[in-house]
């Protein structure tokens, strides 16, 4: 079967999340069976990103027909965009091929060989050694600060240690997918293992963790209900342990650990405060700036001394008396459509949140407590926005006067040579051309095969494109 309209990645993803929210079988299942259950997948997975967009809003909807509908975008999605041309661009430059070895003994392997898996120490070693360094370049070009490898996941688990047992299964998934193209095997690229199997397998190859160790960041990596295959690597399999193919392993990868960790709400406080010393990157990035002085955390209060609020970082150009005010959010970076619409909502309660305080400051019925040496609070042009990690959202904000930026967004703006420079980019941000970087398209869903809605969809033009700085006037 061919599905050109959606990467198999996505399509296992969504397919097996589903299965764990209702079961299609607890046994062997018929080849039409299966292509019953993914052409309900697929059909949900036209309908559940159009019903998230409808949701908030979105789209707009215009019947055409007597039973077709057409469904347009109803915002400038020039910051969607955006964030899809920078994603596409973390990507390490110096990725290792497989080395003679590697390629000698997967071009050895016959069907015969394939079910008694184990490759020579001399040639798995090698391939843990590449996909190790690939952990370490992937973790590297994401625009947040790495996590440090002894950060704490909980249960005895370190960001290193779930790191390093990414790179084993890595290794394991891709020597497997190798010696099973060698011998020409049709969809048989698939690892199955018992739990002691492969536990015994990644003790040796992550330097002899402990087997206790090892046991918990497997479980940690299992998929399950409300998990998803984008951070759950590993698939319960009556009895056995089914490793995902290689195309679905990640390269978010702090994201992948830290998500997994903070499935348990018991082990998120913790999380979370780290998740806000990273945040400091903000004020570190806009006293880089000339002439740019920088506050944090600055308490707001009332004429009683009651806190009303705070502003989380706060940027003043003294000379022109401009001024910069965000609300910083740090959340988990989202890998799926779902955390995609948290990460919206929490922008939009960012912004709700600021407009508050802000309020209460232009009416002087709080203060805000800045450095002494700063004009009065009245005396400052303020600018007032919501800083995020990583993501962009073309949805308007909730309160008037006040943007969403990212900190990947405003990373790439260089050289940046005032903080009026930067203010003017952020209202007016620079986003890809309609057209020259990419085009709207459409795709038509049919729909109880008597209604048909068409929908526009956002499609990149190969043409890379980051933000820059316009160029002065002088």
């Amino acid at each position: 079967m061919a599905y050109p309209e959606f990467s198999w990645d996505a399509l296992i993803d969504f397919l097996i999340s589903w299965h764990f929210k209702h079961e299609f079988g607890t046994g062997p299942c018929y080849e039409e069976d299966v292509s019953d259950a993914v052409s309900a997948a697929m059909t949900a997975m036209r309908l559940e990103p159009l019903a998230a967009a409808l949701r908030v809003q979105a789209y707009r909807v215009r019947k055409t027909g007597d039973a077709k509908f057409r469904v347009s975008f109803r915002w400038d999605m020039g910051l969607e965009v955006a964030d899809m041309h920078l994603e596409r661009q973390v990507a390490p430059a110096d990725l290792e091929e497989p080395t003679e070895d590697e390629i000698e003994w997967a071009s050895e392997q016959s069907r015969s060989k394939l079910n008694p898996f184990h490759p020579p120490n001399d040639v798995i070693s090698a391939t843990m050694g590449r996909t190790r360094r690939a952990i370490k370049s992937w973790r590297a070009v994401h625009q947040d600060p790495p996590l440090l490898d002894y950060t704490d996941l909980g249960e005895g688990l370190t960001v290193g240690t779930m790191a390093e047992v990414l790179a084993a299964l890595m290794a394991m998934a891709e020597l497997g997918e190798m010696a099973h193209s060698t011998a020409r095997v049709r969809g048989a690229t698939l690892q199955h293992s018992t739990e002691e199997a492969i536990t015994e397998w990644l003790g040796q190859l992550c330097e002899n963790l402990p087997q206790d160790v090892v046991t918990k960041a497997i479980r940690r990596l299992m998929a399950g209900t409300g998990k998803s295959l984008r951070t759950s690597l590993l698939l319960p399999n009556s009895g056995l342990i089914t490793v995902l193919p290689l195309v679905m392993f990640p390269r978010a990868i702090d994201a992948i650990v830290l998500r997994t960790a903070a499935s348990d709400p018991a082990r998120y406080g913790p999380i979370g405060k780290r998740q806000g010393e990273r945040a400091k990157v903000w004020g570190k990035w806009l006293g880089a700036i000339p002439g740019v002085k920088v506050s944090e955390g600055a308490k707001v209060r009332t004429p009683t001394g009651q806190v009303a609020g705070d502003l989380d970082v706060v940027a003043l150009d003294p000379v022109t008396r401009k001024g910069l005010i965000l609300e910083i959010k740090w959340p988990i970076d989202a890998l799926t459509l779902a955390e995609t619409s948290k990460t919206d909502q929490i922008i939009m309660l960012a912004s709700t949140q600021l407009g508050k305080v802000r309020r209460l400051l232009v009416a002087k019925e709080v203060r805000a407590k800045l450095p002494p040496d700063w004009p009065a609070f009245d005396e400052i042009d303020w600018t007032w926005g919501v800083g995020m990690p990583q993501q962009l959202t073309s949805q308007p904000l909730p309160e008037s006067e006040m943007f969403a930026t990212s900190f990947r967004y405003v990373s790439h703006l260089a050289p940046i040579n005032s903080l009026p420079e930067l203010i003017s980019v952020l209202k007016n941000p620079v986003v890809p051309e309609l057209n020259k970087h990419y085009k709207i398209g459409n795709i038509t869903i049919p729909l109880q095969q008597r209604h048909s809605v068409r929908i526009e969809r956002l499609e990149c033009i190969e043409i890379d494109w980051i933000p820059e700085m316009p160029a002065s006037d002088g």
